[in-house]
C-alpha cells in the first residue's frame, strides 16, 4: 500500500540473551566469580580445621602437663575437694577412709591390659563424712566366653584407709572433644552410672591405686593416661597446606581462562 510505513524489524529477545550468554568475556567473568567463590568457601573450611586441630592440641598439652604435674604433688584429703579449684584436683592422689559398698557395682567392658580384652570394675564407695564417690578399682581379664563372668576382687564393708587418683569428668570431656556441636545435653558417664545404680554420687570418681587392707588393691590397676600431644598439631599444618594447594588450584584457573581469552581475541 502507498504511504504505509515500512515495518520495524526488531531483533528476538532469544537472540538478545543468546548474544549476553555468548559474549566471552561475559561468560569469562562468571566463570571467574564462581571459582573464586569456591576457593572462598574451601578455604574457609580448611581456616575452620586448621584452628579446630590446634585448639585440641593446645587443650590436650595442656591436660598433659596437668597430669605431670599433678601427680608428682603431695596428697590432698576429702576436705580439698571442695576448697581447691579443679586445676588442682585433677590426678592428685587423694587418701581417704570409709567402705565400700559391694552390691553397687558396675563392670566397664573394652578396657585392655597388654593386648588382653577385659573390665573394668567400678565400686561405690561411701566416705566416713557419708559422701559417696565411684571408684575405679582397676583391670579384670574376660572369662573364657561371653557366658563367663570375669573373675573380681572381692571387697567387704570393713572401713579401710584408700588412696587413689582424682578424676574429673568435665576436665576430661575437654580432651575428647567434637567436630560438630550437637543440641541437647549428652549424659555424662557419671550420670550413667548413678542412673543404673540408683545411686547420687559426688562429681568427682576416683582411681583406686592402693588400701589400707591389701586384698583390695587392685592387680592391675588403672593406667594413667598416655601423655601425648596427638597427631592434632600436625593436622593442623596439613589443613593450612590443603589452603595452599586451594589458592594454587584458584591460580591455575584463572591463568588458563585468561590464556584461552587472548587466544579468542
Amino acid at each position: 500500500m502507498e504511504g504505509a510505513k515500512p515495518l520495524e524489524v526488531r531483533p528476538r529477545f532469544s537472540a538478545i540473551v543468546g548474544k549476553r550468554f555468548s559474549n566471552p568475556r561475559l561468560v569469562a567473568m562468571r566463570r571467574l566469580i564462581a571459582v573464586t567463590a569456591l576457593a572462598l568457601g574451601l578455604i574457609y573450611g580448611c581456616a575452620q580445621g586448621a584452628l579446630w586441630q590446634f585448639d585440641r592440641y593446645q587443650v590436650r598439652h595442656a591436660n598433659n602437663e596437668l597430669i605431670r604435674t599433678n601427680t608428682t604433688l603431695t596428697s590432698i584429703g576429702e576436705s580439698d575437694l571442695e576448697k581447691l579449684p579443679s586445676t588442682q584436683i585433677a590426678w592428685r592422689t587423694i587418701a581417704l577412709s570409709g567402705n565400700f559398698l559391694p552390691e553397687k557395682q558396675i563392670l566397664i567392658r573394652n578396657r585392655y591390659h597388654e593386648g588382653k580384652y577385659g573390665f573394668g570394675v567400678l565400686t561405690l564407695f561411701e566416705s566416713t563424712q557419708g559422701k559417696k564417690y565411684w571408684v575405679d578399682r582397676g583391670w579384670v581379664i574376660a572369662g573364657k566366653d561371653a557366658m563367663t563372668p570375669p573373675v573380681v576382687q572381692p571387697v567387704t564393708t570393713e572401713t579401710v584407709e584408700i588412696k587413689s587418683y582424682v578424676r574429673i569428668e568435665n576436665l576430661e570431656s575437654q580432651i575428647r572433644g567434637s567436630v560438630f556441636a550437637l543440641p541437647g545435653k549428652n549424659a555424662s558417664q557419671l550420670e550413667r552410672w548413678n542412673k543404673d545404680q540408683a545411686v547420687a554420687s559426688e562429681p568427682f570418681f576416683f582411681d583406686l591405686i592402693s588400701s589400707s587392707n591389701a586384698a583390695f588393691t587392685p592387680a592391675v590397676p588403672t593406667a594413667l593416661p598416655e601423655l601425648s600431644d596427638g597427631p592434632h598439631l600436625a593436622y593442623s599444618f596439613q589443613w593450612v597446606l590443603f589452603i595452599f594447594l586451594v589458592i594454587f588450584a584458584w591460580y591455575l584457573v584463572i591463568r588458563e581462562d585468561r590464556r584461552n581469552q587472548s587466544t579468542k581475541l
